[in-house]
């Protein structure tokens, strides 16, 4: 593919495409992103500024028409989209680069009940449909419009009244939650790595904790392993037949030998700041090209090593410089605050003491790099 240089607008990325925005920018491509506020906090401009990477004002980033004028006055020639809900206007796929989720792929994430009834059909274990709400289980939208999230009942003080636009799964449990990652473009897919999670993933009570304070990855046996490929092979072949170019992951549940379909996320891998090893027109190459294995090959091991970050107070000084010294990948979900590397306020909002961690990863990470960050600065990271 000619690498000529570019100029290109991410929609609705959230973290998601982070390590591409960045790799893409370092290759003198034209790189802006719209602007993704969270409770009138503004995302990390400052620290997007100093990768080479331009957020739009919030008025152009929302309304439609402005978002539109922008790309006819800016010559943008390249879109990454990967806001399901998002209506590409036509002209934006048939006459620029288009890198995102179709009408059909979008449903993959959105529409949660059609997903499960399609991946059922192809064989692959599903939780069983319950008719009422009991202790344990599982309650799920069956379209998410408004960023409805599924609710796990587990005790009495949860259970919940459900309606019409819900539906009610067994809950698979004890369990090892399993993630699959991969990319999906030119009809075809890749595998990117498989992996467990491992803690207390997600957000409790809204805004009690948050998935990257509490949440680490490990190694999946080698049984576990393949149970998660054999189905992962069978869904990414019907996902990868719905068209569009995307990465995304598949989260499943082993339990007694057996693997269960959770839900697909039709967007990047949850790990945020995780890179995925190629660079910016390598990323194109592979997504414009119908060539996912280009991604998927860079990044089909897990002895990458991640951990988190956390500071111990909302305003702590991140030693950035420490990336630069070690060699080490840097993360997202930091800004630029009163002229030193801080964690972002825009997502600060999802925990209750302002305190949120990031992640760190890389194929290797020297234990010098944490012992410095630790020794350094109000940092720490467990592990």
């Amino acid at each position: 593919m000619e690498n000529k240089k570019r100029k290109i607008l991410v929609k609705d990325h959230g973290f998601c495409h982070f390590h591409n925005m960045v790799e893409l920018a370092k290759e003198g491509h034209e790189v802006w992103v719209n602007n993704t506020i969270e409770n009138d906090v503004d995302p990390p401009f400052e620290y997007y500024k100093s990768l080479g990477i331009t957020i739009l004002d919030a008025e152009t980033s929302i309304k439609e028409s402005l978002l539109r004028k922008f790309v006819d006055d800016n010559g943008i020639d390249t879109i990454i989209n990967e806001r399901y809900s998002f209506k590409v206007p036509q002209y934006w796929k048939t006459d620029l680069d288009y890198i995102g989720l179709n009408t059909r792929s979008g449903h993959l994430e959105s529409r949660k009940l059609w997903c499960r009834t399609e991946v059922s059909l192809l064989g692959v274990n599903v939780p069983d449909l319950l008719d009422e709400v009991k202790v344990p289980c599982v309650v799920k939208p069956k379209r998410v419009l408004n960023g409805e999230q599924a609710q796990v009942i587990l005790k009495e003080d949860d259970l919940i009244e459900t309606d019409d636009t819900q539906y009610i799964e067994e809950y698979i449990g004890p369990n090892i939650e399993t993630n699959l990652d991969f990319i999906v473009s030119g009809g075809k897919y890749s595998i990117s790595y498989v992996q467990s999670t491992c803690g207390e993933a997600g957000i409790k009570d809204g805004t009690d904790g948050w998935w990257i304070n509490h949440t680490s990855y490990d190694i999946l046996s080698v049984e576990n392993r393949n149970l998660t490929l054999e189905a992962g092979h069978k869904i990414l072949e019907w996902v990868a037949s719905l068209g569009g170019s995307f990465m995304g992951h598949i989260t499943g549940l082993v339990k007694d030998g057996k693997w269960y379909f959770c839900e697909i996320n039709a967007r990047g891998e949850m790990g945020n700041s995780t890179p995925i090893y190629v660079t910016g027109n390598q990323y194109l190459e592979a997504m414009l090209d119908g060539k996912p294995q280009i991604i998927g090959d860079a990044r089909n091991k897990f002895y990458n090593r991640l951990v988190r970050a956390i500071p111990k107070e909302p305003d702590s000084i991140y030693p950035f410089h420490l990336h630069e010294k070690y060699g080490v990948r840097i993360p997202c979900g930091l800004d630029i605050i009163d002229g030193e590397y801080r964690s972002s306020k825009q997502w600060r909002c999802k925990v209750t003491d302002d305190i949120i961690g990031i992640v760190l990863m890389d194929e290797q990470i020297p234990e010098e790099f944490f012992q410095e960050i630790e020794a350094t600065s109000d940092w720490y990271c467990p592990r």
